[in-house]
This record gives structure tokens, sequence and C-alpha cells, in this order.
């Protein structure tokens, strides 16, 4: 995968320059560049309702998302660090916007085969959304969409404490709103890649808050989809057994794709509790 940028000389010093989060970036993009060319496509009747007759939005989630972390990293990799926090919120935005979507295409989709009909979801939220009609939500129905979270995922919802306001997640969000909104004047300086050369003392918390937060974010969405549709997460060898008209061997629909194995290695460093909850769920073959 080619990072715009990535020719540009480094000058910002070893620590920066060489710093795990690059790494953790690239691993994070594969990760949904693979969900979302994945074999796994469950029936999306909110999309079959809509206009734009797109045939998969989580497709298009994905790939999108992919192109965030690349954005995220061609600007840390630059000394952008101000403008790259505050595309850290827009992803946190997305990610909260995937998960809420999925809920409520489970409840569509558990109406259409209790009614026996797709007329029963006429006019609903996602297929609004699809066609540019509405929104899925705003600021001020947060705490709806974070109480629709809790009511599907209390687990999850408990072990990231979402709903808190005074916790990690709020907390990293904040910082981010900081470099989005610039409310101090460090985060502006944070933005003057020349400036920065010279400024350890700036660059390195900037971008070590970076790799704390993105990682956290990452960790929010790679748990919640897991529990909510790990078959994304499959690896192509069952699929790929059947197409050649061989027996997928035994357990390789619990086989998981190489870039989700790798992913899941960022989670266990970052949220190990959330990490033992999800082995303990024996989905897949974590």
């Amino acid at each position: 995968m080619f990072f715009s940028g990535e020719d540009i000389p480094r000058t910002f010093g070893d620590e920066y320059d060489n710093h795990k989060i690059f790494s953790y970036l690239k691993d994070i993009m594969a990760f949904y560049d693979t969900l979302s060319f994945s074999n796994y496509r469950p029936v999306e009747y909110t999309s079959i309702l809509s206009k734009s007759k797109v045939l998969h939005v989580g497709t298009y989630i994905f790939s999108s998302l992919a192109g965030t972390i690349e954005s995220i990293y061609v600007l840390l990799h630059n000394g952008r660090c101000n403008d790259a926090m505050a595309l850290v919120r827009k992803y946190c935005d997305s990610i909260i916007l995937d998960i809420y979507k999925t809920i409520l295409e489970k409840q569509l989709r558990e109406k259409v085969l209790e009614n026996m009909s797709i007329e029963s979801i006429k006019n609903n939220d996602v297929t609004n959304w699809i066609d540019a009609e509405g929104r899925l939500f705003d600021e001020k129905s947060m705490k709806t969409v974070y109480g629709k979270i809790s009511e599907y995922y209390p687990e999850l919802t408990r072990l990231f404490k979402l709903k808190n306001s005074n916790t990690l997640f709020h907390k990293l969000k904040e910082f981010c709103n900081d470099n989005m909104h610039n409310n101090y004047l460090y985060t502006m300086m944070a933005n003057d890649a020349e400036m920065i050369k010279f400024r350890e003392d700036l660059r390195l918390p900037m971008i070590n808050s970076a790799s704390k937060t993105i990682r956290f974010f990452f960790s929010i969405h790679f748990a919640f989809i897991y529990c909510g549709d790990a078959l994304y997460m499959m690896s192509s060898d069952y699929i790929d057994y059947l197409n050649c008209g061989s027996q997928p061997p035994k357990g390789s629909e619990r086989w998981l794709a190489p870039s989700v194995i790798t992913a899941f290695d960022i989670v266990k460093k970052t949220v190990p509790d959330v990490a033992d909850y999800l082995i303990s769920l024996d989905i897949m073959d974590l």
C-alpha cells in the first residue's frame, strides 16, 4: 500500500520518526482493507430499499475508515500533529456511527423476517441516511445512541465505560476536540512541522497521545465488530476451498484473516481485559 508523503525526508528525531504508531496505523488500515473485501456479505434490507441501490454499505464504511487511517498516517508522518488529531476525532465518530448503524440494521432485519415483508421497514433511518435524506444521529441524540449500544452490548459498554462521562473514552475525545477546535495555543503550534522539529517537548507528547487515542478507539471498533458479526473477520480459506470444489478443513470456518490476527495484538496490548473477554466468547479462533 502506497502512503502519500513517505518519500518526504524525516527530520523529527528517531523517537518520533520510528514511533510504533506508524506500524500500528499500517496494521489497522490492513484490517479495514480486509473487511472491505471480505467474502461475507450479510443481507441489508435497508440497502435494498435505498434509491442509490448500494448493495452493501459495510464495504464502503470499512474502505472509508481505511482511507481515514491512511490520512492520519500521512499527517503524522509529515509532522502535522494537530490536523492528525482532528481526523482521529472524525475516526471516533465514524466508529460510533458504524456500531449504531449495525444495531439499527439488525433491528430492521428482525422486523422484516417477523412480518415477512420488506415493506414493513419503509422510511427507516438507515435507508434515509444512505440516500442522504436524514442523519443517523446528532450531538443532541448521543444519549439515545449510547443507550442503544449499551442495551445491545452491555458488557462491552461496561468494559470501555462508554456511558460514563469522566472516563478514558470521553477524555480522549476531549483531547481530540481540543485539536479540532484549537482550544489552546499549543494545539495550533503542533501543526507547524518546521517548529516542532525543535520542540521535542511538544512533538513527543503529541504523538504519544495520538498513539494512545488511536489504539483505544480502534480496540472499541474491533471488539464491537467481533461481537456483532465476527464473520467479517473470517479468513478466505473456507470459501476458497468451497470454490475449488474441496471440503474445507474441520474448524476452518473459525479461522481469522492474517490482518485480523495482527490487529488483535493491538487490542491485547491496549485493553487486555477486553481481549480476554473476546477470547472467552469463543466465537472465532482468536
